[in-house]
């Protein structure tokens, strides 16, 4: 079912490069949250750095030294609220849901979280953005290029070539499944899971990105091979949910993989719903819909995140 576009009649936020902190409820209410880091779940994350990227690293449950068994390692990205270097903010409130017991043994993996000081992008990857360019754009991107636009020096920085080669020696130190690498994160994090496909549609098996979005450049021509399950709140002030609508639109007409569920009445805290997501409640107001017939439907987020391997 395609969604209808909307015209974006606010300035928004750069969601790559937006000074605000992401906002989480630990129940529907919406209330502030931060990671509890006395709990003993932020224990399992070995604190670790790699070539100056602070990161936290989960092992997967009774870890095997056996070189048949090959687990899946899952990449996640923080929101700007969690920028920094003191290897603590990164771990999120959706890094709490993958280090539950049940989980773990259900489903057991790698779970790589780095930390950033700046937006999730790939230097030199980036085109420079001119005043042609902006006003060539959809209204919908116009605020954000501007943004991009002023502070171009950004171009030229960036984490995740870094990052990428954080996971190939991950590769060579732990028994990874190449064919079941994956990556999720929220806000300037949903942005960075979108930019790390596109960047290396060939290393990741699938994706989840929440309250996110992607830069208009990118041709989703080379991501429409790869199962992504997007979710965004309806009344996101920070994020406007435009940004995934456009995304899932545009990969609809191309009969891609994609799922989207838009979360009525929620706001920028799609995290909190989407990783702990087990099914639809039209009550809510919380739908899935389907890019074309390629889409797995298991409803379950976690389920349907291992069963895709790298085609």
């Amino acid at each position: 079912m395609m969604i209808m576009k909307l015209t974006l009649t606010v300035s928004l936020l750069c969601l790559l490069v937006a000074q605000v902190s992401d906002v989480f409820a630990q129940n529907a209410n919406q209330q502030n949250a931060r990671p509890n880091f006395s709990a003993e779940w932020r224990e399992l994350y070995e604190a670790r750095e790699y070539q100056g990227v602070p990161y936290r690293l989960m092992k997967p449950i009774d870890l095997t030294e056996n070189p048949k068994q090959k687990y899946p390692l899952i990449l996640s990205l923080h929101g700007a609220g969690a920028r920094g270097t003191d290897n603590r903010k990164n771990l999120r409130i959706w890094n709490e849901v993958m280090a539950r017991e049940e989980l773990r043994r259900r489903h057991p993996a790698f779970v790589v979280v780095p930390q950033s000081e700046i937006p999730w992008i790939v230097p030199g990857s980036t085109p420079e953005i001119t005043g042609e360019m902006i006003a060539n754009s959809e209204p919908l991107f116009q605020p954000r290029l501007k943004l991009w636009g002023s502070r171009q020096d950004l171009l030229n920085q960036g984490m995740l070539k870094k990052v990428f080669d954080l996971l190939d020696a991950l590769a060579q130190e732990f028994n990874i499944d190449a064919d079941r690498v994956y990556v999720l994160g929220h806000s300037m994090g949903g942005a960075g899971t979108w930019t790390s496909i596109y960047e290396q549609p060939d290393r990741f098996a699938a994706a989840i990105p929440t309250a996110g979005g992607l830069m208009p450049w990118m041709d989703l021509n080379n991501i429409a091979h790869i199962p992504i399950w997007s979710f965004h709140g309806d009344i996101d002030p920070t994020v406007s949910v435009e940004f995934t609508r456009y995304a899932f639109n545009n990969l609809t007409e191309l009969k891609g993989n994609m799922k989207y569920t838009e979360l009525k009445d929620v706001k920028h805290n799609a995290a909190n719903y989407g990783f702990v997501y087990t099914g639809d409640d039209p009550e809510k107001g919380f739908i899935t819909h389907y890019s074309s017939d390629k889409c797995d439907k298991t409803a379950d987020v976690w389920d349907w995140l291992f069963a895709q391997k790298r085609k």
